[in-house]
């Protein structure tokens, strides 16, 4: 085991894996032992789950040993083990019938080595026989000996590429017409993962093996699933409907609106149908599928409304990294299509629902590359960036208030476009306008707690633009605090502000790309305001961020933008990547005082600096140097230095708490109650909160060392954002 790699509850002594292909069959054996060392392990060493698709493939269990005091005891026992159909994509609304063997193991203790071996012949017979394999050479945990061995016929083509470490030690041979491929390695290190990885970042090593020599064999298989057959009656008449639009244009968006609002989306895929759709017919007979079947069916409209049009495999998550993979059939996980409209190249998505906006605002899924299904495609495409050349959500808000006493009014307009007012136009069709009402009230509550909604919020939505505009009302009593004083924020950029729990990484930081999101902020006053205009820019690896403070008259406009420039940002730059954020930060707020007791207004002023005079005198050094180096006016200084420190003491009380964003920072919970009761504190990043049941939650449990977390994930009710959190088993019963 390496120094520094000790494991507190199980040691993993052995990861074998052994294939023999032949032809079209294919064998895997799988080895693996794990010693107990402490009672928390014994559970993770007896949970066994041996699955396979009972489609294509026969299992069998060569046996489950108990290794104690040097002695070898096979405690299988085939009548006491149960087979389930656990079906572990069901939240999804995806069925595989995939089966689980789960042996019920007795009398496991501290100390003993428990040995499983099982075999699985077969293959799934969509892939014709053709072969791929991904070999993880590393894993989150140390193991003591890893080893993969695959038997191939000699003079079949194989290509191998490996994305590991060195220590791997790569065999090969040949006896008897067989090739023999060995990869090796012992004392293997856990690999630390991190958190907000990009999904196409490799985090652990591994090996690729695969017999396609192009992506143009791979397209050629993917072209034999996806045939558009002959039109059945039901389709025919489908494409008779739809024809009747006046324009091509209308004619693509009727189809494509048809798929993805009236084919619910539901997936069988069992057996081939793992990666061959369903027939058109049965998918528009029946009224639901998954994305390939969704795929294939959009396709067939098009092309019988003479739109030319196919089906498209990408990778949801490894995105451009597929330009370094080997060419493979696995290589994908969803479907889309791509048509030509008007002489315009669009990208589309069949599964997504209540899409609106016409061909200019189309905005191309953000898969990064695709595998166009036609059997003269010869290497992935590349799908363009979404480009927003303006912000795709704008939050105006407009305070009226008067003396220190009367009520002040609030006025918010929330303006969405393209995918943003996607998103918001499927929250609203599964919650009322009502229900998303009370969740931001509640949020504008938690500021002002005297709080009156004046005017119910409304929905404006323009289709045939894709603008979806929310508006809402309200009076504040009690609007400045007992001191005078009133803090504005730019609150809803603070979500992409956020900082990671691992500054020191290894892996790139991953940050939402593209985003153009802007906050205006108004006051209006009843006497005069004397504020200078600023102007602000924080530039940083992956965003930048703008604000402008103004005040014309009675009028103070505090304008904020935040644009990303990257989806990630390199180790080496993770510390400039922070500095931005702690920058932008300080400038995503603004605080005013009244004077004396009336209605006159000035900044807040700056906080008090404790230190002493010693302090006093180091920072009134580096404010006179950096006067000299930015050869500013001294006026100039003073006038940047009081919006620094106004910034500065704003910022620090929105410092968000990290709790729970990654396992090191999990929350402690005693109980599913305690969790459930968590779960409605922890405010989105739009800035609601709300209560969920438990049937609504997706859970998994997460085991390290001696800790039991669950990791939760749920959708905000108020913006449909994923949002995730993870727990920390403090009581009796388990959270998950």
């Amino acid at each position: 085991m390496p120094a520094g790699e000790e494991e507190t509850s199980v040691l993993r002594l052995l990861n074998e894996e052994q294939v023999r292909v032949s032809g079209h069959s294919r064998v895997q054996y799988r080895h693996s032992a794990r010693k107990v060392l402490s009672p928390q392990g014994i559970d993770r060493v007896t949970d066994i789950q041996i699955h396979f698709d009972p489609s294509y493939e026969t299992l069998t269990v060569h046996g489950i040993w108990r290794i104690r005091d040097g002695r070898r005891e096979d405690v299988f026992q085939p009548a006491g083990a149960r087979v389930i159909q656990q079906e572990s994509e069901l939240q999804n609304r995806l069925y595989n019938g995939t089966l689980s063997v789960v042996p019920f193991l007795r009398d496991v203790r501290v100390g003993d080595t428990v040995e499983v071996a099982y075999s699985l012949e077969g293959a799934n017979p969509v892939f014709g026989g053709r072969f791929s394999d991904v070999v993880a050479v590393g894993q989150p945990y140390p193991v003591v000996h890893f080893a993969y061995r695959l038997l191939w016929p000699e003079g079949r083509p194989l290509f191998i590429r490996e994305f590991a470490e060195p220590g791997v030690k790569h065999s090969e041979s040949v006896t008897n017409g067989e090739r023999e491929v060995v990869l090796e390695r012992r004392d293997v290190p856990a690999v630390r993962s991190e958190d907000k990885v990009p999904s196409w970042q490799h985090v652990y090593p591994w090996v690729q093996l695969s017999e396609y020599k192009d992506w143009n064999e791979v397209a050629r298989w993917a072209s034999t699933l996806f045939q558009v057959p002959a039109n059945s009656k039901a389709l025919e008449q489908e494409m008779a409907r739809l024809a009747k639009e006046p324009t091509p244009e209308a004619r693509f968006f009727a189809a494509l609106r048809f798929v993805q609002d009236e084919v619910r989306y539901l997936g069988i895929e069992m057996g081939p149908n793992s990666h061959q759709p369903h027939p058109p017919d049965e998918v528009l007979e029946r009224r639901f599928g998954d994305c390939k079947d969704k795929s294939l069916l959009l396709v067939t409209l098009l092309k019988g409304l003479g739109i030319e049009a196919q089906p498209v495999l990408v990778d949801t998550e490894t995105r451009q990294a597929l330009d370094e993979w080997l060419p493979t059939a696995i290589a994908f996980d969803h479907a889309i299509v791509h048509a030509t409209v008007a002489g315009r190249e669009l990208w589309v998505d069949p599964t997504a629902t209540l899409e609106r906006g016409g061909l200019d605002s189309y905005e191309p899924p953000p898969y990064a590359r695709a595998l166009i299904v036609a059997p003269d495609t010869k290497a992935l495409t590349v799908i363009p960036s979404p480009a927003l050349a303006e912000p795709s959500v704008f939050v105006d808000e407009t305070y009226v208030a008067q003396d220190r006493d009367a009520p002040a009014t609030l006025e918010v307009v929330t303006t969405r476009t393209g995918e943003s007012a996607n998103s918001m136009r499927r929250m609203l069709a599964g919650v009322s306008v009502a229900e998303l009402s009370r969740y931001y009230v509640n949020y504008y509550a938690k500021t002002d707690a005297k709080l009156a909604v004046v005017k119910p919020m409304t929905v404006d939505d323009d289709p045939v633009k894709n603008v979806l505009v929310l508006r809402e009302h309200y009076r504040i009593e009690g609007f400045w605090s007992s001191k005078g004083e009133r803090d504005f924020s730019a609150h809803s950029l603070h979500q992409y502000l956020s900082e990671p729990g691992f500054s020191r990484r290894a892996f790139p930081l991953e940050v939402e790309h593209p985003v153009f999101a802007r906050h205006r902020i108004t006051f209006q006053s009843d006497e005069p305001l004397n504020i200078t205009s600023d102007h602000e820019l924080v530039e940083g690896p992956a965003f930048h961020f703008e604000s402008d403070t103004r005040a014309d008259g009675k009028t103070l406009v505090l304008d904020y933008r935040y644009r990303s420039v990257a989806d990630s940002v390199p180790p080496e730059r993770i510390a400039e990547h922070l500095k931005a954020v702690h920058d932008a930060e300080e400038q995503g707020g603004y605080g005013l005082r009244l004077r004396g007791g009336s209605a006159r207004l000035q900044r807040s002023a700056p906080p008090s600096t404790k230190g002493g005079l010693a302090l006093l005198g180091v920072i009134a050094g580096c404010a006179f140097l950096w006067f000299i180096i930015s050869q500013g006016t001294p006026a100039e200084l003073w006038r940047k230095g009081r919006a620094w420190g106004r910034r500065r003491a704003f910022a620090r009380k929105f410092d968000g708490d990290s709790q729970g964003d990654s396992a090191g920072a999990a929350i402690p919970v005693a109980s599913a109650h305690e969790l459930l009761a968590t779960i409605s504190r922890l405010r989105c990043a739009c800035g609601t909160s709300s209560e969920c049941e438990w049937e609504a939650l997706r859970h998994e449990a997460v085991i390290l060392g001696e800790r039991h977390l669950t990791l939760v994930q749920w959708q905000c009710p108020a913006c449909a954002r994923a949002r995730r959190a993870y727990f920390e088993d403090k009581g009796t019963t388990r959270a998950a």
